[in-house]
């Protein structure tokens, strides 16, 4: 089964993906910018916890796994719709 997709459909869409992409860009540069790496993040979790009134790492790790699940997910579309524009 085909689908068929307008032009205009596939540009308006592909406005929105780059919109959000560039939200996700920011999220993921504003923590670079304070940890460095998620990675760096995960192990400085994994290596000295969360202190129990303060999550603040906690959140930041999910916040910043999540932008890079949904960058991912952003590039994964922007990859159909490329292959739709041919």
């Amino acid at each position: 089964m085909n689908l068929t997709i307008s032009e205009k459909t596939v540009v308006e869409i592909s406005a929105y993906l780059t919109g959000r992409k560039k939200i996700y860009e920011v999220i993921c540069k504003k923590f670079e910018d304070k940890y460095g790496s998620l990675d760096l993040l995960e192990k400085r979790i994994e290596e000295n916890g969360v202190p129990l009134d303060n999550h603040a790492l906690w959140d930041d790790a999910i916040e910043w796994r999540n932008a890079v699940a949904e960058l991912n997910r952003i590039n994964y579309y922007n990859g159909i719709l490329g292959c739709a524009q041919k």
